[in-house]
């Protein structure tokens, strides 16, 4: 005999002799009869297996809310023409996760106005003092900046533009520029592909440019739009396509962005500037990057991520310069006429590193979108 308590090994001399036959596939062994497992781990393997069923249903509930928040457009009701209005524009602060440097968060405000307009902003601009936008739906919103002690916004109706007016498809209005020769105002609308130029007040329409995109889905068009020289840039939202438009020809051109892209803005010192998007399971995430042009086409070059909640989805960046020194980046949130979503404004200051050429942007390399966002 051996001391100590019984092991497996002794189990033979506690029960009857063991059949000297194999046992057969499927059959329970007799070491198990004797010894069963503890039913304990019954009770772990149910808790292991609700959890794996709450990530798997909080996973497909994420995905479910982002899908519903790219509905296609022509689903919403038609437009109802309405007076040009001015209201007040309420500016309430809310809390974001800071920011990574070189960006900093200077304040985050949502935005609330009492006019049916005052939704889905899809591009941002700077004009003489105020912030400008055109959302989704044909409107011209005209606003203040949340620091103005009484902020008030004046919205109107954009009539004239591709298709009949009262039609949701016919204004998807999506990027906005100035014209570099002066004349008003370039807006970029997704449905109908093609670009408008309208005079200052938006009350008249000077020239159209239809861009014969067939091969760009209806909702994911001209989503970014940027003076460029005496033409126009056009970049596509699915991160590959950029089309420079002049007077004299429509050329086409590749993009390596690493994610779609929201919304291109210039800076004070002429670069170009892009806002990225990826939407998944985890919500929308969103990046800053400088776009960077190359013997073939354009790039995106270094990319910060911008401090965010999972459904806020950026649409408008205008970018200006600070009397301290560097830059702030304004941008603004579509709220996808979503009742869980909300037109946010976020301020975001930058310091630009010191220039030694006259490249169009600063930094180098491909931009690292998802490697990032896995980090």
């Amino acid at each position: 005999m051996r001391s100590g308590p019984p092991s497996i090994r002794d189990a033979r001399d506690f029960g009857p002799p063991l059949p000297a036959r194999t046992r057969k596939k499927g059959e329970t062994s007799s070491l198990m009869r004797l010894m069963p497992d503890s039913p304990l781990n019954g009770a772990e393997q149910t808790l292991q297996q609700s959890f794996m069923k709450s990530l798997i249903f909080n996973g497909l509930l994420m995905a479910v809310a982002v899908c519903l928040a790219y509905l296609p457009v022509r689903r919403l009701p038609d437009l109802h023409s309405l007076p040009a209005a001015t209201v007040a524009l309420a500016a309430r602060p809310v809390a974001l996760p800071a920011a990574v440097a070189p960006l900093h968060l200077v304040g985050a405000w949502e935005l609330v106005a009492k006019d049916p307009r005052f939704t889905g902003l899809s591009a941002l601009a700077l004009d003489h003092g105020q912030l400008l936008a055109v959302s989704d739906r044909g409107a011209v919103i005209r606003f203040d900046f949340p620091t103005k002690p009484r902020p008030t916004a004046r919205l109107a109706d954009l009539r004239i533009g591709p298709g009949p007016w009262g039609k949701k498809w016919s204004r998807d209005a999506e990027s906005l520029a100035p014209d570099p020769k002066g004349r008003g105002w370039w807006v970029g609308f997704e449905q109908n592909h093609s670009l408008w130029l309208y005079d200052p007040t938006f009350q008249r329409a000077i020239r159209s440019i239809n861009l014969n995109r067939p091969d760009w889905w209806n909702n994911r068009g001209a989503e970014g739009l940027l003076a460029d020289g005496d033409g126009m840039l056009v970049t596509a939202e699915n991160g590959r396509d950029v089309m420079r438009v002049s007077d004299a020809a429509v050329e086409r051109r590749a993009m390596v962005a690493g994610a779609d892209v929201a919304e291109a803005a210039r800076a004070p010192d002429g670069s170009a500037w892009i806002l990225l998007r990826t939407k998944g399971s985890d919500g929308v995430s969103q990046w800053i990057a400088p776009l960077i042009r190359t013997g073939a086409g354009y790039r995106s070059g270094p990319t910060w991520p911008v401090p965010k909640d999972v459904f806020d989805n950026f649409e408008g960046m205008a970018i200006e310069a600070r009397a301290e020194g560097g830059w702030r980046f304004w941008l603004v949130t579509d709220d996808g006429h979503r009742i869980m979503a909300r037109t946010l404004l976020v301020a975001l200051d930058y310091i630009p590193p010191p220039r030694h050429d006259k490249s169009p942007a600063t930094g180098a390399g491909l931009s690292k979108v998802r490697e990032r966002k896995r980090r």
